[in-house]
């Protein structure tokens, strides 16, 4: 019903009918990859070696200047693109849907991990394309995953460039 709603309150772009989901039924179809089992399970180590004992100089001397170019942290880049943007960040938390607590916490802890779900929806507020939502996500130690049908409805709202947060919800809850 929020899909609808939305619709008619003019927050989403185009008709979510039985013709968008037909369309969001076949892109999932076509990308989604079943999990296997047991997979996402590290196996584990035998030796007690360090990574750097392992090493050459050469190899060490090497990771060590790829560790040094470390990128910006996710609380970096998540005020810079707001900055970017030019939205105030009660317009942000507010399309986002997020407690202003929340969004607080984000802002004044650098050190603080959001959740998931949490930065999907900062994404989506700030109308990220889907190569910004998967770095942003990366930066916060996350992934769009094949094998979840939610992430793979959240691609498709952002690849068509649907940037309504109770519509994806609601086209969540469709498919769990």
């Amino acid at each position: 019903m929020r899909i609808r709603a939305a619709m008619q309150a003019g927050k989403v772009r185009g008709e979510m009918n039985s013709e968008f989901y037909d369309r969001l039924n076949a892109y999932i179809g076509r990308y989604y990859v079943e999990p296997r089992s047991g997979e996402g399970s590290r196996p584990k180590r035998s030796s007690s070696v360090t990574v750097k004992e392992s090493l050459s100089s050469k190899q060490a001397q090497r990771l060590s200047a790829v560790l040094k170019e470390i990128g910006m942290s996710f609380h970096e880049k998540l005020f810079q693109l707001i900055t970017e943007s030019g939205m105030k960040d009660a317009e942000v938390y507010k399309r986002a849907d997020l407690d202003r607590k929340l969004f607080s916490k984000i802002r004044s802890n650098p050190a603080y991990h959001p959740g998931k779900d949490t930065v999907i929806a900062l994404a989506i507020a700030l109308k990220l394309d889907i190569r910004e939502t998967e770095d942003l996500l990366s930066r916060a130690e996350y992934a769009l995953s094949p094998s979840r049908k939610e992430d793979l409805v959240v691609r498709f709202f952002i690849e068509n460039k649907i940037y309504d947060i109770d519509a994806v919800h609601e086209a969540i809850s469709e498919y769990r």
